[in-house]
């Protein structure tokens, strides 16, 4: 085989669709790697293929090679990276997952830190501007609370764009999950969007080769990569039938943490996720710390600073009436001003404290007001 770069080698595994995660990685183990896989031998070939139980006969490597040259250049004028599944670079959890592609193509930062939790949220593309505030409070809320989720969607309008543009607000970063090659972008309107989604840290990913002609199909393929990302997928809104409802139920299927928004019975993008609520497919949340329970984040407890506060406090008080007692019992009958002048409070302190002393029972108003110790 002519085998120019591994890079070559990456391209040529995603020209060939029957080879996902499942096929793929044992079947590559036994070549010794994705170049392996490519410089083996035609018997060799064949007997990982009967090791591995699939057919030798499925794969085209020396044309798979060959259309690799064309897109390997479109990368390279394009700033388009690949990864597979033996990479630092590929997601985690989604190596987990058997029906996952072998090759990832992406633009931007897509290697993740081992604490970094993924937050999928999609819905229609149809959302209510109610649903979309909802989805930016949530985003909102997990970083007030101080977590940093890496959110992840798919780049259409709707749902997807109001967590992506929510992530931006609030410096996190994002990943769009796309349908086609990183060649466009889909919808055109979306472009400024990408553009700031790598510019600030995220990333454009997807499956697909530039050289692979754009199809329907191939965006709901993609959904099954944003939830085997994510530690959990959140439906903010969704018909009964859509793209979100089925990322929903895969995440189900790889046995990830799945979340809803509930919504009005009557409105029909809120009825898909009442049926995956009532279906106990999905959690019910409603604000950011539904989410960052889900996600497994710690509670926030009160900041120490509040209680050394309220403890300054509660010193000053009784050091105040303290002062009372005292002045009172070395002068005995005491006019309000005089106590003021005498102890350093001002009037309207020690007209709280005066009243708490008396209610205590220590203290005894007198006409004319003055004060004594009971």
């Amino acid at each position: 085989m002519n085998v120019e770069s591994y890079v070559q080698c990456q391209v040529a595994v995603s020209l060939m669709p029957r080879l996902n995660c499942n096929v793929c990685v044992p079947l590559v183990e036994r070549c010794g790697g994705v170049e392996g896989f490519f410089r083996e031998s035609g018997e060799g070939l064949e007997a990982a293929c009967r090791e591995a139980g699939v057919s030798a006969g499925a794969f085209d490597r020396r044309r798979a090679l060959e259309e690799a040259k064309a897109e390997v250049e479109q990368m390279g004028r394009r700033g388009i990276r690949v990864c597979d599944v033996t990479g630092g670079e590929y997601p985690a959890l989604l190596r987990e997952c058997g029906d996952a592609p072998m090759v990832l193509y992406y633009i931007g930062e897509l290697r993740m830190g081992k604490e970094e939790r993924l937050l999928a949220i999609v819905g229609t593309r149809r959302a209510s501007a109610r649903c979309q505030e909802r989805v930016g409070s949530v985003v909102e809320a997990l970083r007030g609370m101080g977590h940093r989720p890496v959110v992840v969607s798919g780049l259409a309008y709707g749902i997807d764009a109001a967590a992506h543009r929510a992530s931006l607000r609030e410096g996190l970063r994002t990943v769009a999950v796309l349908g086609h090659g990183l060649h466009i972008v889909y919808p055109a309107a979306h472009r400024q969007l990408a553009e700031r989604i790598v510019g600030e840290g995220g990333a454009l990913v997807s499956e697909y080769p530039c050289t692979v002609a754009v199809h329907p199909g191939n965006f709901l393929r993609r959904n099954r990569i944003v939830a085997g990302m994510c530690q959990a997928t959140l439906v903010a809104e969704s018909a009964v039938k859509g793209g979100a409802m089925a990322t929903a139920r895969i995440a189900l299927s790889y046995n990830r943490d799945v979340m809803a928004f509930p919504g009005r019975p009557e409105d029909v993008y809120s009825a898909g996720c009442n049926r995956l609520i009532k279906e106990n497919v999905a959690a019910l949340v409603e604000d950011g710390v539904d989410v960052a329970r889900v996600l497994g984040y710690p509670e926030r407890r009160e900041a120490p600073r509040q209680g050394v506060l309220a403890f300054a406090e509660e010193e000053e008080e009784e050091e105040g009436a303290a002062a009372v007692v005292a002045e009172l019992r070395k002068s005995g009958d005491v006019h309000a001003d005089e106590l003021a002048r005498a102890t350093g409070l001002d009037a309207g302190r020690l007209a709280v404290l005066l009243l708490q002393l008396e209610l205590e029972g220590k203290v005894a108003a007198l006409p004319g007001q003055k004060y004594a110790l009971k």
